[in-house]
């Protein structure tokens, strides 16, 4: 997916996985199929579990782990690192509109 744009943060509190806690990220631009995808996980009419369900779609990595990721890791994130990761979904959809 290298014809794809992504953004890089970092978060507050971080990602547990196993025994590190992982803080950089990188999220990617959506695809039409991520959100076909989504949506069969997560009906759109339930919109905080949709977007979770397209975060674990666009994130690469977090930290040295590139996934994949679940639906399970998202719902561990403090909320402030949750709104990290909208925020950097807003701006992908906004450079994908550029």
């Amino acid at each position: 997916m290298a014809d794809y744009k992504t953004v890089s943060g970092k978060l507050k509190h971080g990602l547990k996985i196993g025994a590190e806690t992982h803080y950089d990220f990188e999220l990617r631009e959506l695809t039409t199929q991520d959100l076909f995808d989504a949506e069969d996980q997560a009906s759109a009419d339930k919109g905080l579990t949709f977007n979770a369900a397209l975060l674990t779609r666009q994130l690469v990595r977090v930290g040295t782990f590139s996934g994949p990721f679940t639906l399970a890791m998202i719902g561990k994130l403090k909320p402030a690192d949750y709104a990290r990761l909208r925020k950097a979904q807003a701006e992908l959809d906004a450079l994908g509109e550029a």
